[in-house]
């Protein structure tokens, strides 16, 4: 018994897939090429960052994250970032599992209705929620403190998290989770061992 294999032919002309992976290129070159630049001026001194013509030969040097790591309070403001966006990650997904579980595997009639209403939420305008945001924060005493960005950081990206979460547990076959029950998984452990991973 003999195998033939059969090569997929381009439907574009060689000059033309060489024109529009060279296009590609371009394109991603652009738009990598501020991030090159922000690496590469890490690495200059201040007289080279703002040299013109631009400097691409210089002699790197440390002396920009010495002195950022000196003047200000920097690794504390790193482990509050990674602080607040690991806390909000955690009490978004706490709060979005569940939602999406229940409109994946419970539908009602106005379950779409709820998903694009969700998603409508995130195209408002955030500058539109200060006020009311600040107020909030403002009466509960949380101004000028981690909670209060742990909690809006979790609540502005729910919609986005319950959506995701969705559209994964709805492409997962109800067979798996009949398996789980059969085998006695409580519904959290249907949730946290079969779902989420």
């Amino acid at each position: 018994m003999t195998a033939t294999t059969t090569r997929r032919r381009s439907n574009f002309p060689l000059g033309l897939l060489a024109l529009r992976t060279a296009a590609a290129w371009g394109v991603a070159l652009l738009l990598f090429f501020p991030l090159g630049w922000l690496f590469l001026t890490a690495f200059k001194t201040e007289l080279q960052a703002i040299a013109v013509p631009p400097l691409f030969v210089f002699t790197p040097t440390l002396e920009n994250f010495h002195e950022v790591q000196e003047r200000s309070d920097y690794l504390l403001y790193a482990k509050n970032s990674v602080i607040t966006s690991v806390l909000s990650t955690l009490v978004g997904l706490m709060l979005a599992a569940p939602a999406a579980y229940a409109m994946a595997f419970f539908k009602g009639k106005h379950t779409k209705d709820i998903l694009m209403w969700m998603l409508s939420t995130k195209m408002m305008p955030a500058v539109g929620a200060l006020v009311p945001i600040y107020v909030l924060a403002q009466k509960s005493h949380l101004l000028d403190t981690q909670l209060a960005l742990i909690i809006v950081f979790a609540l502005s990206n729910l919609p986005i998290m319950v959506w995701m979460l969705y559209s994964h547990f709805k492409d997962i076959p109800h067979e798996i989770l009949e398996a789980a029950r059969m085998d006695g998984a409580t519904l959290w452990q249907e949730v946290r061992l079969v779902l989420l991973p």
